[in-house]
């Protein structure tokens, strides 16, 4: 069961895209199953037009949290929020409390979000999800359906094998993952955290793996990225081996997906290979939304954060044609320059 409570203030890293700007949001600590807690911003729609809410999916990982989509709601605001924005801590992450030393799998937040959907949501909503998330919102849909999921918005996705059976000869197993994930509690896995947020300058280290790995300019990893701790687990999520939990046999969950569903990509290695990799899931899709989806340029891993304009766009055209949201303001007439829409 949650439970909102009250509003908190805004901190000092939710207005890290501005220094002038006023969040568009309230942030609400919200109980969970009565013995956790986690907190949500909540940003609502600028109309009152009957309209699916977005809920954000972060990042996987211990220390990513909900400031990751700070920039997209500043850009929501900007075009007018055609519906309302959700964006929340994973249990374990950000300020959620306590943070046990427990495994987290694709169903215990899977779970967390079900429950924050049913009990606090309260209306089937348009699940956005970043990169490696989508296991969990395929247990989501699993565990719900359309009671809970009313579309679906893919940020640089994994590809099909990465949830395929036998798709990875190298897959660890469960007891394996949960080993690793025990050494990373222990003072050993501390030490190991702290180097990875050493180096010289401070956080030089995570700089070096966010501009090789995540992002398409480096211009893109400026402090706010490097100074927090989602910014470590990125770290640890692209410097791990897959685990067994994330990598269980799902592609029947995606099949059976029959809402719309949006795909946006990055056109990091050229726009060429993103196609290929975006039109692989397109074409399984059950209800793909071809129009709204696209590769967003200048671009790699992180869309919401290395280009929060030109996706949140997308998002609004997605939510225009299959929802009925009204129109989004400012957006560029004759087509949007940041964007390829080649499916």
């Amino acid at each position: 069961m949650l439970t909102a409570l009250t509003s908190t203030a805004p901190t000092a890293l939710s207005l890290a895209h501005s220094s002038t700007a006023v969040p568009p949001y309230s942030t609400r600590r919200v109980v969970h199953r009565g013995r956790e807690f986690f907190s949500a911003q909540v940003q609502p729609a600028g109309h009152g037009a009957p309209v699916p809410p977005l809920v954000l999916l972060p990042p996987v990982g211990v220390g990513i949290d909900r400031a990751f989509y700070n920039r997209l709601h500043q850009e929501w605001h900007a075009l007018g929020s055609p519906a309302a924005m959700h964006s929340y801590d994973l249990l374990g992450t950000g300020d959620a409390s306590p943070k046990p030393r427990r495994f987290y799998s694709p169903e215990v937040w899977a779970a967390q979000l079900d429950d924050y959907l049913r009990e606090h949501v309260k209306t089937p909503s348009v699940l956005v999800v970043q990169g490696g998330l989508l296991p969990c919102a395929l247990e989501v849909w699993r565990r719900s359906g359309r009671e809970a999921v009313a579309g679906v918005s893919l940020l640089s996705p994994p590809p099909l094998r990465f949830f395929s059976k036998g798709a990875d000869s190298r897959k660890f197993s469960r007891r394996t993952q949960r080993l690793l994930w025990a050494a990373s509690c222990s003072p050993a896995g501390n030490l190991f955290f702290r180097r990875l947020r050493g180096g010289s300058p401070p956080g030089a280290r995570i700089r070096e793996f966010t501009e090789r790995s995540l992002f398409a300019s480096e211009s893109d990893v400026g402090a706010e990225w490097v100074n927090h701790r989602f910014s470590t687990f990125s770290y640890l999520c692209g410097s791990i081996p897959p685990g067994g939990a994330w990598r269980d046999e799902r592609t029947d969950v995606f099949d059976s997906l029959d809402v719309p569903l949006q795909l946006l990509r990055g056109d990091y290695g050229g726009l060429e290979n993103a196609t290929t990799k975006a039109e692989e899931l397109l074409s399984r899709a059950r209800l793909p939304a071809r129009e709204c989806s696209a590769i967003v340029l200048g671009s790699r891993a992180c869309l919401a954060y290395e280009r929060p304009a030109p996706t949140a766009r997308m998002l609004a055209r997605f939510m225009e044609r299959h929802y009925r949201a009204p129109p989004a303001r400012g957006i560029p007439a004759g087509g949007d320059a940041g964007v390829v829409t080649p499916f």
